[in-house]
């Protein structure tokens, strides 16, 4: 009985280090954990458990059905309930057909369970007020996702693998691998859930790990887990120094950098040794599409040809809208534009916003997520900070009958802090938004009212004012986190 404790309890101290020392949880702060009902979530939901007090943390758990395995996925459910209810941790679970998501957004099975589960658990940790979203990824996670990269073409980035923390997502459990994680479910007395589809070969990441992992500690007697573990925290030492080199050198060569735009000096640009430049093409993509997921070697080297080159009118399109185009010596790399291309609408769009709740807009590549939330003070709304992103409404003037589309003609518009109405074509032209942008920029829109140019202004009409009661809250994100999974 002893050594059992004796396992356990060196184990949970093992995850104690690695939460302090790299700063995972700070004192009083919330942490929602994702829990599947498999070993790996199981084990991080119990080890928190145990260290909530110690760590002065609130816990949270959200587990998210995908309806992908009938009576299996439904037992997951359950277990999961009666493990968090025996641990005192709040469980908050969503049910959502993953496979009709895959199929609307035009994406993998995979992919739309990964979207539907960070999404959840972000609005989960927004709702009850935590910091940080604690996911059970482990060593051999990170040799998958290392390999994986490799197959794909990685560059020096892809080499890390998945970090301690990025952003507020944590993973106290990327220092330990399977076998650790499964010992210490049998000798806390843990009986997590198998998901069959980890056995099944269909996918992806089961291919690395039941096929070319097997292969390869079979027949060239190491173990490719440590050797890619290894590789990721010798590559990421190396990342750190390169990315603090190109971020000078981005700063050096930004000529001008807008709302989904970055224009660069390709003379500046000529000067850099290659692996700063890819690394400073990679920044402009970010600044300009706010995400560089999709973006591969293949497509920074066409950005890379445009810097060699340079010759005015040469243009490379990149994935997810994203494109590029020399003009007169400057490398412009801008989001959902085509320059030169005479105003035209894309095909014309319109779906009904959810309010509160998730809407999916493949036309935009993107999901809205609108929430409802008690008023609270003016000056609170002014001090959240501006983001073009996530913008605040008058609830009661917008519960019902809102869409997001894109513009149509005679739409109109009360830019916020303007004295009247005017059309929305004339509030592009001042505000010198280019005239090949202007139909693929969503609106919010009532009838033919705009109230929010997303990624711009929204409606003084609508506003949160002094007499508003509840206030609705819209985000509009990309398609694509950067996870890094």
């Amino acid at each position: 009985m002893k050594s059992i404790s004796d396992y356990v309890l060196k184990f949970q101290k093992k995850i104690l280090d690695t939460i302090l020392a790299h700063k995972l949880i700070e004192p009083g702060e919330g942490v929602v954990a994702g829990v599947s009902g498999g070993p790996d979530s199981v084990c991080l939901i119990h080890v928190l458990s145990t260290l909530r007090d110690e760590l002065g943390m609130k816990l949270y758990a959200v587990h998210v059905n995908h309806m992908l395995r009938g009576e299996e996925a439904d037992t997951d459910e359950e277990y999961t309930g009666r493990l968090c209810s025996g641990l005192g941790v709040p469980l908050h679970v969503l049910r959502t057909d993953v496979a009709a998501v895959a199929a609307e957004m035009g994406i993998s099975v995979e992919e739309a369970g990964r979207e539907v589960r960070y999404r959840e658990f972000g609005r989960h940790a927004e709702a009850v007020g935590a910091a940080k979203i604690a996911v059970a990824h482990n060593r051999n996670d990170q040799a998958e996702t290392v390999m994986l990269n490799i197959i794909r073409g990685t560059g020096t980035r892809g080499l890390c693998g998945m970090e301690y923390m990025r952003g507020n997502i944590i993973r106290p459990l990327l220092a330990t691998d399977r076998e650790e994680i499964e010992r210490y479910c049998r000798e806390a007395g843990l009986s997590p859930r198998t998901d069959s589809t980890n056995l099944a070969g269909e996918y992806t990441r089961n291919k690395v790990r039941l096929g070319l992992f097997s292969y390869i500690n079979e027949n060239f007697g190491a173990s490719i887990v440590d050797s890619l573990c290894r590789l990721a925290e010798n590559a990421a030492a190396d990342q750190r120094y390169l990315e603090k080199c190109a971020a000078g050198a981005f700063e050096y060569a930004l000529r001008e950098s807008g709302d989904g735009r970055v224009g660069m000096e390709i003379a500046r640009l000529r000067e850099l040794d290659p692996a700063i430049l890819m690394r400073v093409l990679r920044q402009a993509v970010m600044h300009a599409a706010g995400s560089a997921k999709g973006v591969g070697s293949v497509h920074y080297q066409a950005l890379s040809d445009l810097v060699r080159k340079g010759t005015t009118g040469m243009q490379a399109e990149l994935p997810r809208g994203i494109k590029a185009s020399v003009s007169y010596g400057v490398l412009n790399v801008f989001h959902d534009g085509n320059p030169g291309e005479e105003e035209q609408c894309p095909a014309e769009f319109s779906r009904d916003i959810e309010v509160p709740g998730t809407t999916v807009v493949p036309e935009a590549g993107a999901v809205l997520e609108a929430s409802v939330h008690p008023v609270l003070s003016i000056d609170k709304y002014k001090s959240l900070g501006y983001n073009p992103y996530v913008q605040y409404f008058d609830y009661d003037l917008l519960k019902k009958g809102i869409h997001i589309r894109n513009r149509r003609p005679g739409d109109i518009f009360r830019p916020f802090g303007s004295g009247g109405t005017k059309k929305l074509k004339e509030y592009f032209i001042d505000s010198k938004i280019p005239r090949e942008e202007r139909s693929r920029i969503p609106l919010v829109c009532k009838g033919n009212e705009v109230v929010w140019v997303i990624g711009h202004k929204i409606s003084d009409k609508f506003k949160v004012t002094e007499n508003t009661k509840k206030v609705l809250k819209i985000e509009f994100n990309r398609r694509g986190h950067d996870y890094d999974e």
